[in-house]
């Protein structure tokens, strides 16, 4: 391995040691026996990421106290994390989302455009948006993963969706849509903290942001900082996408600088993208998804 690879590969290292959401990913790998094998398995991977989610929920009363319990908890799992991180059959969890398809799920008790019919967002960012960390009306969808006939868990969106996070309580039946992206997509990559601080930097309202939300800070200690303005952000992308090795590495890390402040991404539940336009080749109707997903229980409690 050459001398900058090696340097990368320890900066991501570190990126995974540090961040609490990929810290209690590989804890609950190791308590339930999974190894590098059964984390290259995609359904595998994406159920225990949801089921790390579910365990790290802000909004429990004990949140920051769970994330340092899991960060102490990482450190010596440190050649676990590094093998995984150096497994090919692991490339997915940055792949961008023109490589591969796409599926959308909406609920019938939802009200998500088609992806013909996306409206792009215009004017100053809505309060929401800030604490939400997302676009309204956008499209969302994830990558449809490669996984035997018959498995429930097709996307990190099933697993999501398996587990009611981000407060998705689903409607069933769920729509269920292959998406295919144009290769000329643009799309914005969040592979870590330091990417959602770079877009809310450079397309943020620094001057009106209303400031994080109070009780987001007090219940949890998150600081979730400004967001990014969509309406300038679709001036050059056609969508934001948080791969599943950001989606580890990224959630609930904080990061500083002076011209903005902090920005700590909180509120994306599941490797997705968000889309602010209709970039999208072929849309195919699949059969819609009668009810909620069954998961392994990979519970395991982090004190």
């Amino acid at each position: 391995m050459q001398t900058e690879d090696v340097s990368v590969l320890e900066h991501r290292l570190e990126d995974f040691l540090h961040a609490p959401l990929a810290a209690t990913f590989f804890v609950l790998a190791e308590r339930n026996d999974l190894g590098p094998d059964h984390l290259a398995d995609p359904a595998t991977a994406c159920t225990l990421a949801a089921t790390a989610l579910a365990v790290l929920d802000p909004w429990t009363g004990d949140a920051p106290t769970l994330r340092a319990s899991a960060l102490d908890a990482a450190q010596p799992l440190r050649p676990l994390v590094r093998e995984v991180l150096t497994d090919e059959r692991n490339t997915w969890w940055q792949a961008p989302p023109q490589q591969q398809a796409q599926l959308s799920l909406t609920a019938q008790d939802e009200a998500r455009p088609h992806p013909a019919e996306i409206t792009v967002p215009t004017g100053a960012l809505e309060r929401w948006e800030t604490y939400a960390q997302k676009p309204t009306g956008a499209l969302i969808t994830s990558i449809e993963l490669p996984v035997p006939e018959g498995q429930p868990i097709r996307s990190s969106a099933h697993a999501a969706l398996a587990y009611g996070l981000g407060d998705w309580n689903a409607t069933y039946p769920v729509r269920q849509q292959r998406l295919h992206v144009a290769p000329d997509a643009r799309v914005a990559e969040v592979h870590s903290a330091t990417d959602w601080h770079d877009l809310a930097a450079s397309y943020g309202e620094l001057a009106t942001h209303p400031g994080s939300d109070t009780h987001l800070q007090s219940s949890a200690d998150i600081d979730n900082g400004p967001a990014p303005t969509w309406s300038a952000l679709a001036g050059d992308y056609d969508g934001v996408h948080l791969s599943f090795a950001g989606l580890l590495s990224a959630l609930y890390v904080p990061v500083t600088t002076a011209g903005i402040g902090t920005t700590t991404l909180w509120a994306w539940s599941w490797e997705s993208t968000y889309w602010v336009r209709s970039v999208f080749t072929t849309i195919t109707d699949l059969t819609p998804l009668p009810k909620a997903p069954e998961t392994a229980g990979y519970w395991q409690p982090l004190d």
